[in-house]
Formats: C-alpha cells, sequence, structure tokens
C-alpha cells in the first residue's frame, strides 16, 4: 500500500508511515450532494483538509524573512549615517542654515528606514513616496546644475554618485528575494 500523506510505498498493515510519522490513512468526509445539473469537481481542485492554502505568488525564499542583509543596510543608511552624515556637513559649514529641502528629505529617508526597519504595512507607501522624491528632487538639482554660471564642480559627481544609488535601491525592493519573504511583495 502506499501512504495517503507522502506518497511512499510502506507495509500494507500499517497504520503510522514509518516514513512520514504521520496517519497512513485518510478519512475524508463524504462531499456534498451536488445540485443536479452541476458539473463534477475534478481530483485537482479538492482543497484537502491538512494542505495549507497560499494566497498570491510563491515566496520564493521564505527562509530570508526579516530585516537583514542589504535590506538592514538599506534602514542604517537611512536612519543613522544619513542624519550624521548631513549633520557633518552642516558643522563643516561653520552651522549655517542647512537647505531646508536636504533637511526634509532627510528627516523623510529617516522615517521610511524606520518603517521598513519595523516591517510597517505602510512602508512600501512611504518607500514609493521616497523614490519619487528623490528623482525629482535630483531632476531639479540636475537642472539647476545645467543652467548655473558657475556650478560647483564637485556637485555634478555627487549628483552622479545620487542617482546610481537611488536607480540601484529602488530595483533593490522590486527585485529581492529579502524583500519579498518579508513583505509578501516587492515594491
Amino acid at each position: 500500500m502506499f501512504c495517503a500523506r507522502c506518497g511512499e510505498q510502506i507495509p500494507d498493515a500499517s497504520e503510522m508511515c514509518p516514513l512520514c510519522g504521520r496517519e497512513a490513512t485518510l478519512s475524508l468526509p463524504p462531499p456534498p450532494p451536488l445540485p443536479e445539473g452541476a458539473p463534477a469537481v475534478a481530483p485537482a481542485q479538492i482543497q484537502w483538509p491538512d494542505e495549507p492554502r497560499q494566497i498570491g505568488p510563491p515566496m520564493r525564499r521564505p527562509d530570508l524573512k526579516g530585516v537583514g542583509g542589504w535590506l538592514l543596510f538599506f534602514c542604517i543608511t537611512r536612519t543613522v549615517l544619513a542624519p550624521l552624515f548631513m549633520l557633518i556637513r552642516f558643522a563643516a559649514t561653520d552651522f549655517e542654515t542647512p537647505n531646508m529641502i536636504d533637511l526634509a528629505f532627510n528627516t523623510f529617508g529617516v522615517v521610511v528606514g524606520v518603517m521598513v526597519w519595523t516591517v510597517n504595512a505602510s512602508a512600501f507607501v512611504l518607500l514609493w513616496i521616497y523614490f519619487a522624491l528623490s528623482a525629482g528632487l535630483l531632476l531639479l538639482a540636475i537642472a539647476a546644475v545645467a543652467m548655473s554660471d558657475s556650478p560647483n564642480p564637485q556637485l555634478p559627481v555627487q549628483l552622479f554618485f545620487t542617482l546610481i544609488f537611488t536607480i540601484l535601491w529602488f530595483f533593490y525592493f522590486q527585485k529581492s528575494d529579502r524583500v519579498q519573504a518579508t513583505f509578501g511583495k516587492n515594491l
């Protein structure tokens, strides 16, 4: 006979499967009677009682669930490193009034980083807003550099690296197995 749970061949008199350790037979309740004229249900459509039903796409790597790896690195850069570098720039300019757009964007980045780090349900909405704001601010900065008569020579290089990092993080959130395992979806 074959085990009804794992499908392996076992001795005929077995009540428990020696391979999977579960009850070797299934006792299924009889199906409810079908109304007259209703089509019969194909065996592939039957949901067995002990099989979990999965809703949505299958999880690619469930072992990656949780904030770790590059996802943790994103959270640390947004919540710790970016504000620290902003404070260093603020101190290096002899405490001149900081650019309010830069200050607001970094503050929003901290909020996004905390929401992702705590696996908050609204993290993805905030990530979309964060990436859209980042792209918009980069386009404005590139336009300002292009129209400036004497731009800072370091600014185009900084803008280039910011653009590259923004694109890389955006694609990370779209393709990452860890993001899919942790949040149940990708960006």
